[in-house]
């Protein structure tokens, strides 16, 4: 990120009350130094300066109105006001430090106590500056890792990192990077910037700073993407496909879980955005590390689900999920919604005239067409859905991040992957039937998970009977 800047000096005042060589002592100091002429117009674009020097001739009539207006207008942002004075002596500085001035010297000034004076006051201003941030930080970190901590979900998870550093810091492009040392590719799975992507595979040569950060498993800052050697082949790709980056610089901070790199906490920003500084980067990496610790119990969480699943929470005809897990997803993912003001659709999946498969062809090729459509609903799912068998012939899908026409959507394409496929009990050309209801939260109706099992089976009971397409969407998804 940038390098410190020079503490910004601005003279105000009555040029011919400062004193000669003022200004090369000032620039030769290291200060940036410049001039706002009286009656000047604000500039927005320029960032307020760290140190006001305001030069009087003398104890004007309104010098305390003068310095008051300097110390407590929006204009200067604060700015300790340091006032010279030309003529008055130290009855004029009194006067001056009584409005509100920081500090005041009165004419003949010694340019070496000038110097201190401007130093200490400044020094006194960073460290209150460091003290705020400080305390800025800590107040941020706790209201993140809270949040962190009640999500749910890994998905979530990644989801709060990057919108609450991407909030903080107003960056253009936040986003986490699922990969490992060796991969070509990355999942994205959180965008601060467009939060509906949440499963996206790219390719890692368009990310060099990624690459690097998960070779070197160290964090990759880099000031300039237009200059910096580790962009060379990609910006020749750009000049290439004629495309137009303003890319102006980008940080890559690997996470570890269990030891090992899982992924990479991205940053990008582009011209016109504020300048990332290095307590920014360092708070961004404590804020990934940290996150990086609640995967590690996800983690753990999902092995002892994996266990429990395989000794009785999953259908073994079917391989879905059993209704007592059906029961804690819906409970859990309701909360998420409401707590996040979120919203997820319920889909009730009913195999068409699976009876009559029983009675014509036998149980076991039943249950063979059952286990198959189980199998296809689980390979057309997003990494966030989820799917169990529902009863009998009947299988509940939850969709987050879905509404009812979503959910109808989602039927629809599933018939035409169902239509694809060869059943080997039915023979070429036979596939069974499928009819849906879909109900969707937030609802007037819902006010618990029940309420959306209701709306639900309504939806599927109206689609069989009343709806041309067999898919009934219950009123107000």
């Amino acid at each position: 990120m940038p390098e410190q800047s020079q503490s910004r000096i601005l003279l105000v005042g009555d040029p011919a009350a400062r004193p000669e060589g003022l200004e090369r002592l000032l620039v030769r100091g290291g200060f940036q130094v410049t001039e706002e002429e009286r009656g000047a117009p604000e500039r927005a674009d320029r960032p307020p300066p760290d140190l006001l020097l305001y030069a009087v001739a003398g104890r004007e009539p309104r010098l305390t109105d003068q310095v008051r207006e300097l110390t407590t207008g929006p204009r200067y942002g604060g700015a300790p006001v340091f006032v010279l004075v030309g003529e008055g002596g130290p009855e004029a500085a009194a006067e001056a430090i009584l409005a509100g001035a920081q500090d005041a010297v009165a004419s003949p000034v010694h340019f070496g106590e000038l110097r201190a004076r401007i130093d200490a006051h400044l020094r006194i201003r960073g460290d209150l500056r460091e003290a705020r941030d400080a305390l800025r930080a800590r107040d941020l970190l706790f209201d993140i890792f809270q949040e962190v901590s009640a999500a749910l979900r890994a998905d979530e998870i990644f989801q709060t990192l990057v919108r609450r550093v991407g909030q903080a810091f107003g960056l253009t492009h936040c986003s986490f990077v699922l990969t490992a040392p060796g991969e070509d590719k990355g999942r994205v799975v959180a965008v601060y910037e467009n939060p509906a992507i949440r499963d996206l595979r790219v390719d890692l040569e368009r990310y060099p700073e990624i690459q690097e950060a998960i070779r070197t498993e160290r964090p990759v800052i880099i000031h300039d993407v237009q200059e910096h050697p580790l962009f060379e082949t990609i910006r020749r790709r750009w000049v290439q496909q004629q495309i137009e980056v303003n890319v102006q610089s980008a940080v890559a901070l690997p996470v570890f879980v269990q030891g090992r790199a899982a992924g990479v906490f991205f940053l990008r920003t582009v011209q016109g955005d504020p300048q990332l500084r290095p307590q920014d980067v360092a708070f961004a990496n404590t804020i990934a590390q940290a996150a990086a610790r609640v995967l590690e119990n996800e983690e753990r969480r999902a092995s002892i689900y994996r266990r429990q699943s395989s000794a009785g929470v999953t259908d073994v005809l079917t391989g879905c999920a059993s209704l007592d897990a059906l029961d804690r997803r819906v409970r859990d993912e309701f909360e998420r919604a409401r707590r996040y003001s979120l919203r997820f659709a319920l889909v009730l999946l009913d195999i068409d005239h699976l009876r009559e498969v029983n009675d014509q062809l036998g149980q076991a090729a039943g249950d063979r067409v059952l286990g198959e459509v189980g199998s296809m609903l689980q390979r057309e799912i997003r990494a966030p859905d989820f799917v169990a068998r529902y009863g009998g012939d009947e299988f509940a899908l939850i969709l987050p991040e879905t509404n009812g026409e979503g959910g109808r959507h989602f039927v629809e394409r599933l018939r035409q992957v169902v239509s694809r496929h060869t059943f080997s009990d039915l023979g070429p050309g036979r596939v069974p039937g499928l009819s849906a209801g879909v109900a969707s939260f937030p609802h007037a109706e819902v006010l618990r998970p029940e309420d959306l099992f209701t709306l639900a089976e309504g939806a599927l009971a109206r689609g069989k009977t009343a709806e041309p397409d067999r898919i009934g969407v219950a009123a107000g998804s």
